[in-house]
């Protein structure tokens, strides 16, 4: 926190007569420390030297400009509606000077650092999104990728103050829809939830043709987030069409079955509160700036949560479709990377961890499971060994590995980028399970429908010679690598909440259970809304 405004607690004229006699100090060439007046990150950090960096561009004297601080006041206090909390940002403190300034027509060295320390950290927070507070939320990325939040990226959202602050926030908030759709969702909740809506108690599934006061309070809850006019029934313990109709939108907009029948997963999301859900969507926001932040203009995005791929061609949305990804225990991890090259009809080497708990016993089952499955012994030297000299029921020094074919488990491509995860994009023979609700069945990698489609799409957009290359290596039916003449950024992202452009929010269930730790640390949650809503 900023320290240094303790002195706005002593009479003005002694603070006056402070800035009067030390002002020689300053024009006389002595360097201002501003670690004296505010407790900042260590002096090696990004932000530390942009502020520096920033204040030696444009003088103390930036801030005493007419209307400067008060505009950027004025926006950090907007922040609010980005789901930010202005505090974060000094915003009292601030004010605190401001009041001073407009008494003694000044600013002192501190007064000027805090202003433009919570400018960049502003900008910075809203252009780039905050560092991760959890290692559940964290993104890793590529050391080839470069630091986003470098001291002249801060630096250039500032834009050399050369613009209007109100300006300079307007060209940083991200202008991807998924953002704005998402903002200005969240706008109109904080306005039209209330502050409690009924919870349903547990108990049978509630189905159309039910007639109980559960089924009244079913249609008090629905009707007091909107989802229809329900009011206007004679007899509100029925369940009637209507609210079946109503129960099957709500059950859309939170990535459930629609059938209109209330069993436990609907009734669990039915009682998440007002409060816990605008937490949700602060978090978010959050996720989606980062997301804004890490987006360019070719680059595959793997949407982990919808279990959905899309790749971008100059902006444009040229390739979509369905994915499974990682099972809770075997998350598929949040990160961004470079797709360097494919294999076609890859081998598989069976992770040590996917031997153990999963092959392991249905190899102990059935001796020949592995012939079966074309999955071959190894040492660690690579030499092939037979099954039968195996201990089964203590292996040791051995790997497996599935020759290239139709039943391996990477099918016919494999699309790969640098990452400690050892996760990868590839084809799959269990195609059939494209087909369910809930995606969640890899051991971590991300398996694609018509993952060739993918490749060939990827391949597509490079010259001639490399095409021929793909053709001709996947004919033959062997293992290679065909590389890319350039890199492609791949993005796995997770979120559970968006809004479409008409403003109807709708929440993913939270398969990894990473936005309890985020809405817990929420300073805007009141605390008792905090533990009340956390089990669900």
């Amino acid at each position: 926190m900023y320290s240094f405004h303790t002195k706005h607690n002593i009479t003005a004229l002694c603070t006056g007569l402070l800035l009067w006699l030390t002002a020689p100090l300053t024009q006389a060439g002595f360097r201002f420390d501003p670690q004296d007046c505010i407790t900042l990150p260590a002096p090696d950090t990004a932000l530390f030297q942009a502020t520096q960096r920033f204040q030696d561009q444009v003088g103390n004297d930036f801030w005493h400009a007419p209307g400067r601080l008060e505009s950027l006041i004025q926006q950090l206090a907007a922040l609010s509606a980005d789901g930010l909390d202005p505090q974060h940002y000094h915003i009292t403190d601030l004010r605190e000077v401001l009041g001073f300034r407009n008494t003694w027509g000044s600013l002192n060295d501190c007064d000027a650092e805090l202003a433009s320390f919570a400018y960049l950290s502003a900008l910075a927070d809203l252009g780039y999104g905050r560092p991760a507070d959890t290692e559940a939320d964290a993104t890793w990325y590529s050391p080839q990728l470069g630091d986003r939040r470098s001291v002249d990226n801060l630096l250039a959202l500032a834009g050399g103050g050369s613009q209007p602050v109100s300006t300079t926030f307007d060209q940083t908030r991200p202008a991807l829809p998924r953002y704005q759709n998402l903002r200005q969702a969240y706008q109109h909740a904080r306005e039209a939830l209330p502050a409690r809506w009924p919870t349903l108690d547990t108990g049978p599934t509630l189905a159309p043709g039910d007639r109980t006061a559960e089924v009244r309070l079913l249609r008090q809850r629905l009707q007091a987030e909107g989802y229809a006019d329900l009011t206007s029934t004679t007899d509100p313990d029925h369940f009637d069409n209507a609210l079946a109709e109503a129960v099957k939108a709500f059950q859309r907009r939170h990535y459930l079955t629609a059938d209109g029948r209330v069993g436990d997963n609907t009734r669990a999301q039915l009682n998440v509160q007002p409060q816990h859900r605008l937490a949700q969507i602060r978090a978010n926001l959050e996720r989606m700036r980062r997301l804004a932040a890490d987006l360019e203009q070719t680059m595959l995005l793997v949407d982990i949560a919808a279990a959905r791929i899309e790749y971008y061609r100059q902006g444009e949305l040229a390739w979509s479709g369905r994915a499974q990804v990682g099972q809770p225990l075997r998350e598929t991890p949040r990160l961004k990377s470079l797709i360097t090259h494919v294999t076609v009809n890859p081998s598989w080497t069976i992770p040590t961890t996917i031997f153990v708990e999963d092959k392991l016993p249905l190899i102990q089952q059935d001796p020949g499971y592995l012939e079966d499955r074309n999955i071959g012994v190894f040492n660690y030297r690579g030499d092939r060994i037979d099954a039968a000299d195996v201990d089964w029921n203590n292996p040791r020094g051995i790997l497996l590995r599935q020759a290239p074919g139709p039943g391996n488990a990477l099918g016919k491509v494999v699309i790969r980028f640098s990452n400690p995860f050892a996760v990868y994009l590839h084809d799959t023979p269990s195609s059939w399970l494209f087909n369910t609700n809930s995606r969640f069945y890899s051991s971590g990698c991300v398996r694609v429908e018509d993952a060739m489609s993918l490749a060939e799409t990827l391949i597509g957009d490079a010259p001639t010679r490399y095409r021929k290359q793909f053709e001709e290596l996947r004919a033959s039916g062997e293992s290679h690598n065909v590389h890319l003449p350039r890199s492609v950024p791949v993005l796995l992202a997770y979120w559970t909440a968006e809004a479409d452009s008409d403003g109807h929010l709708m929440f993913r269930p939270d398969a990894y259970d990473i936005d309890a730790p985020l809405i817990a640390d929420d300073p805007l949650l009141p605390p008792a809304m905090v533990s009340a809503d956390h089990t669900h």
